[in-house]
Order: structure tokens, then C-alpha cells, then sequence
């Protein structure tokens, strides 16, 4: 049984059952996200699909149907999306299964599943970006992102010098991903927004995608923030996707550019989770703040200019 007063499950209902011409079809919760969308297994007759409702004033599904649509075109795998009520916010889309790239790895199929996920990123990369209406990962929207770590993160009380470093590192890290070569950026690239079906992989979460650094979806994937791997098997993938992707600039340069990228991304990130627990109670989130802070603390040791990091991450309100 559902919450009574959960209005949104109701018009979903009456929807399907208009959809099917009956309501021989048993609704179950798929899945939650960070954002306001919800997904619903339904299932009727032998056959599954997945219900999404998107309250139009809060998600842009029309944004999501075109990015599906532009993907499968490039043969890459997509849940199809077989019918949508833009008005009301709800989609009907291809069950992709249950097994998440995250449950499907194992000590055996790692590397194996990571070039594969690898081989999707380039693909998605190929996309020419000149045409499309998708947002630019311009200097406000990545310096944006890098001022919710000073909102959410830190404590109220920041010393003005560390201020100002943390001010002069934005700058830096905003202008290495402007600098880097622009793609199609699918934004949330990791090891939970990845399906294996049948041996592939299929791609999901994709509504945010923007036009930004060819280094970004790569550290999303390998320095994943509920998923960490040994700094050797880091190693191993860069230089694949490196060699894969046909990069014309010297490796060591192609790599500080992965690493400033993963400094930008996870500060925000560190932003984020503290948000979601703060404003959205979703605390969970904190569990995988460590891990977060541990790729930037190893930043903080690499590049000696950013050791003040290593104070930042100390004045954090999750510590105080």
C-alpha cells in the first residue's frame, strides 16, 4: 500500500491505466535519487518497465527525452522511452534490471568492466557538441559548484587568507577544465548510474549532461565517490583512455588536467553530501564524505601549492 496522500503516485496510476487500457499491473519502488524524481518498477503480465515521475516545476524531462533520443542515436544505450506526459511529468520508459555496474564488479571482471565504461565515455565524447542546445560547464557554472564547499562544507568562520587561496584555486581549476578539450559531458558518471545489461552497458541519469573538459566524466569513474580503486588500477585506466581516446597533448599534462578536474568535482561534492544532510536530511550522504576528502588530501600532497587544503578540510562543520 502507498501513502493516501501522495497525490503524484495517483495521477501516475491513472495514467498508466489509460496507458494499458486497464490497471492489470502491480507498482513497486524502484528507486530514489538525489534530485525530486522518482522511479517505479511496474509490472504486468511478464513484462517490466520503469515509471518515472518528474514534477515538471522541479525536473526538465523534455531535456531528458532529447539527451536519450541524442545518445541512442550515437548506438549508445539508453533506456528507450515508450510514452511521456510532459505536462504531467511522468515517463514510461525500458526496464534495464536491476544489476547496477557497482553490483556487478568483482575482483576477476574490474578492469575488463571499467574499459568497457571507459569505451562508453569515448563514444559519448564523439558527439558533436557544435549543434546541441546542452548547457556550457562554463567559469560560473564550475565556480558555482566550487562555492557550495564555502557554503555547506566549511564552517561560517574561515580565516581570510585561507579565503583567499581557496579564491585564487577556483580560478585555476575553472580555467583547466575551459582549457581542456569541450565534449559531451554526461556529468554523474559513475559506478551507480551504469546498468550491465547483457553483458553491456547501459547509461542512465544522463538529464544533466553539459559541454565541458573531456576529463570529467573520466574522474567521475575512476575516482568515484562511493568506490575507490588502488592507485595502480587508476594508472592503468588513464593510460587506456588516453591511448583509446587518441589524446594529442603529453600524458603528464593530460594527467594534471585529470587531477584538477577531480579536485574541482569533489570539492562540490563535499558541498553536496553536506547538503543533502543538512537541508534534505538525507544523511546517509555523510558516510562517504571520507572517502571524498581522502582523494583531496592526496591532491593536497601531490602539488605542494595546495597543501592549505589540508587546513580546510580540518575546519569542516562535519568536524566542529
Amino acid at each position: 500500500m502507498h501513502n493516501p496522500t501522495d497525490l503524484r503516485l495517483d495521477q501516475l496510476e491513472d495514467w498508466l491505466e489509460i496507458f494499458f487500457d486497464d490497471a492489470n499491473f502491480t507498482l513497486s519502488k524502484a528507486s530514489d535519487d538525489a534530485s525530486f524524481r522518482r522511479y517505479f518498477r511496474i509490472e504486468r503480465s511478464n513484462l517490466s518497465f520503469i515509471a518515472m515521475d518528474a514534477p515538471p516545476e522541479k525536473e526538465n524531462s523534455e531535456l531528458f527525452i532529447k539527451i536519450a533520443q541524442l545518445l541512442r542515436s550515437h548506438n549508445i544505450h539508453t533506456p528507450k522511452i515508450i510514452d511521456h506526459d510532459l505536462k504531467q511529468g511522468f515517463l514510461l520508459i525500458e526496464d534495464l534490471g536491476n544489476t547496477t555496474f557497482l553490483q556487478a564488479l568483482n575482483q576477476t571482471n574490474k578492469l575488463d568492466l571499467y574499459k568497457l565504461a571507459i569505451d562508453e565515455i569515448i563514444k559519448l565524447q564523439t558527439i558533436d557538441v557544435k549543434n546541441q542546445t546542452l548547457d556550457l560547464y562554463d567559469e560560473s557554472l564550475l565556480k558555482a559548484e566550487l562555492q557550495l564547499l564555502i557554503d555547506w562544507y566549511l564552517a561560517k568562520d574561515v580565516d581570510q587568507n585561507l579565503r583567499k587561496q581557496l579564491d585564487q584555486l577556483f580560478s585555476q581549476l575553472a580555467q583547466n577544465s575551459l582549457d581542456a578539450l569541450q565534449v559531451f559531458v554526461h556529468r554523474d558518471y559513475h559506478a551507480r548510474n551504469l546498468m550491465i545489461t547483457n553483458e553491456s552497458i547501459s547509461i542512465i541519469d544522463f538529464q544533466d549532461a553539459v559541454i565541458g573538459s573531456n576529463t570529467y566524466d573520466l574522474v567521475s569513474l575512476l575516482k568515484d565517490a562511493y568506490l575507490e580503486l588502488s592507485p595502480a588500477e587508476i594508472q592503468i585506466l588513464l593510460t587506456y583512455f588516453y591511448q583509446q581516446a587518441n589524446i594529442q597533448i603529453p600524458f603528464v599534462e593530460f594527467e594534471k588536467q585529470f587531477d584538477l578536474m577531480g579536485l574541482q568535482r569533489h570539492l562540490k561534492i563535499l558541498g553536496i553530501f553536506k547538503r543533502l544532510a543538512i537541508r534534505d536530511n538525507k544523511r546517509q550522504y555523510l558516510n562517504d564524505i571520507p572517502l571524498v576528502e581522502k582523494y583531496v588530501l592526496q591532491m593536497a600532497d601531490k602539488y605542494p601549492q595546495w597543501s592549505f587544503l589540508k587546513a580546510v578540510l580540518k575546519l569542516s562543520s562535519v568536524n566542529s
